[in-house]
């Protein structure tokens, strides 16, 4: 096995180097770029949308797309906007093709599954009541969920983009096709009024 296909090297490639072989016709190369970026992908593919089956479908019509117009791609562009930009639509298809406001079930179940797993290590050393703990879990993000389904969608999807796809600022104005200011302003704005939101509740 030579340097270059050895998996060390290939985990260490940036993603625009490493899908420039996929370009060059390496395609086995392309499940390095499934594994950097389904757990995010998915992430928000499932807020957008609410259902963890659609938000699966969505991330495997993204990679799917990623791969069939490969060859558009250029590595001038950053490959994580690229990128984003095709969940994005992919989300807003599958949003439109099913005609309806998406649940936030998902999000809240599994977001608080993660936390009531953290929740219980905590538990374990301070005797804390684990059963009310994951019912606070579960109730933050079931709120949280809300929040972002009552902002405007911009908003919602830029805040998506940053907190659980982890872009700049820059990346998101990329994948949003949309001004860095403006990018800055939905982050912004979309924060103030879940605040504004969250307060109203309380």
């Amino acid at each position: 096995m030579t340097e270059a296909s050895s998996p060390l090297s290939e985990q260490s490639l940036p993603d625009e180097a490493l899908f420039g072989y996929v370009q060059a016709g390496e395609s086995a190369r392309f499940a390095e770029i499934v594994r950097r970026y389904q757990p995010a992908l998915l992430r928000v593919a499932a807020s957008r949308l609410g259902r963890r089956d659609w938000a699966e479908d969505v991330v495997q019509e993204t990679f799917l797309a990623a791969f069939k117009s490969r060859h558009t791609y250029r590595r001038e562009f950053g490959f994580r906007t690229w990128l984003w930009t095709i969940l994005l639509n992919q989300c807003h298809r599958s949003a439109a093709r099913r005609g309806r406001q998406p649940s936030v079930s998902y999000w809240a179940d599994e977001t608080a599954g993660a936390e009531a797993s953290a929740l219980e290590c905590a538990s374990l050393v301070r005797g804390a009541p684990l059963p009310l703990e994951k019912l606070l879990a579960e109730e933050r993000s079931a709120l949280l969920e809300t929040s972002l389904s009552r902002l405007p969608s911009a908003q919602a999807d830029a805040l998506r983009l940053r907190f659980f796809g982890g872009l700049k600022f820059e990346e998101i104005a990329g994948a949003m096709q949309c001004s860095l200011s403006t990018a800055k302003n939905r982050v912004r704005w979309g924060l103030v009024r879940m605040a504004d939101l969250i307060q109203h509740r309380a």
